[in-house]
């Protein structure tokens, strides 16, 4: 794909992004181990978010597929659905990987850090 094709970047920091995508996971988390809880629900949310971006941006659906099937005949596969959903329709125009995040306890909660990374410059997958 040539550089002028692709999407641009967002202006704001995918720290504040993925914290926003993953609102609606975050609301109600017991104060009692919070950092651990928001580093388990913020890993869902990571692994969406880093699916649709391929599938999205670079049209391979190979991993939001795998994410379906090996959630297919589980309750989070509803979550799931709906974060899909959520990225599409409320980040979709941000093409930018997640690609590590970290999760620090505060005096206020939490903080989170995270990178971004352009999707263009992921090694391709191998199709077989």
């Amino acid at each position: 794909m040539e550089k002028s094709a692709r999407t641009p970047f967002a202006d704001r920091k995918i720290s504040e992004t993925f914290l926003s995508f993953a609102e609606p996971l975050l609301q109600d988390l017991p104060t009692e181990g919070l950092v651990q809880r928001v580093d388990k629900v913020l890993m869902v949310a990571y692994t969406v978010w880093n699916a649709v971006v391929i599938a999205d941006v670079l049209g391979d659906d190979w991993y939001l597929a795998d994410v379906r099937r090996r959630l297919a005949r589980t309750p989070s596969i509803t979550l799931v659905e709906t974060l899909i959903s959520r990225k599409r329709a409320f980040f979709g125009d941000d093409a930018r990987i997640i690609g590590t995040y970290e999760v620090r306890k505060t005096v206020d909660g939490f903080n989170v850090r995270a990178d971004a990374r352009d999707p263009y410059t992921l090694p391709r997958r191998r199709r077989q």
